[in-house]
């Protein structure tokens, strides 16, 4: 083989490997390609949120393991397949661990997601799903805080008018109200159950 076409194999390998890097950073990251990234100890910390009973914090749950999702009811693809691994794994756990684990479903279109349609939303869960939205300025603060990317996204010619771009990614808070990891949109029922009941054990 000439060196002619070993520099071109390199260069395919290299261009290849390249798109590979960035395709994972785009489907595992918290946060947009370029914006400072931040330590998972500087990411977290409390909030109160409005449910249509009235304000929720994240204190509210203190002793159980909390998982908090960010998405939109509208949403026809991350949010119901990461709220279907939810489901799945909390099968796996026992009942005494699926009473000590909530749920906590963050809209990042408080425009569109009424208090209503979220109650509505949770309630079809039963107990293991609460939703939750602010105004603006509180999503805003939250989302900054959890290191959530989110942003809207103009659809032409659709009925829904624009769709939100968001990270989709599980936030794994332990019993004393602190974020303890994230879990990326790609990971197993059996994985997430895992964790829970690493967390409550701890």
């Amino acid at each position: 083989m000439n060196q002619s076409k070993v520099l071109k194999i390199s260069i395919v390998l290299a261009v290849v490997f390249s798109i590979l890097i960035v395709v994972l950073y785009a489907t595992t990251t918290t946060r947009p390609i370029g914006e400072k990234y931040k330590q998972l100890s500087d990411l977290g910390g409390p909030f109160t949120l409005q449910t249509k009973d009235g304000p929720f914090s994240l204190s509210d749950i203190e002793g159980k393991v909390g998982v908090v999702y960010f998405g939109f009811l509208s949403c026809t693809e991350a949010c119901p397949a990461s709220i279907g691994v939810v489901q799945a794994a909390y099968k796996q756990l026992t009942a005494e661990e699926r009473a000590n684990v909530q749920f906590l479903f963050i809209s990042v279109d408080p425009d569109r997601d009424s208090l209503d349609d979220l109650y509505d939303f949770g309630d079809y869960y039963d107990n293991d799903l609460l939703a939750l939205t602010g105004t603006q300025e509180q999503i805003d603060k939250v989302s900054t805080d959890y290191g959530v990317f989110f942003e809207l996204k103009d659809l032409e010619g659709s009925a829904l008018g624009y769709t939100v771009d968001h990270s989709s990614r599980f936030y794994m808070i332990d019993k004393q109200g602190k974020l303890f990891t994230t879990m990326s949109h790609s990971t197993t029922p059996s994985e997430l159950a895992a964790r829970i009941q690493q967390l409550q054990n701890m």
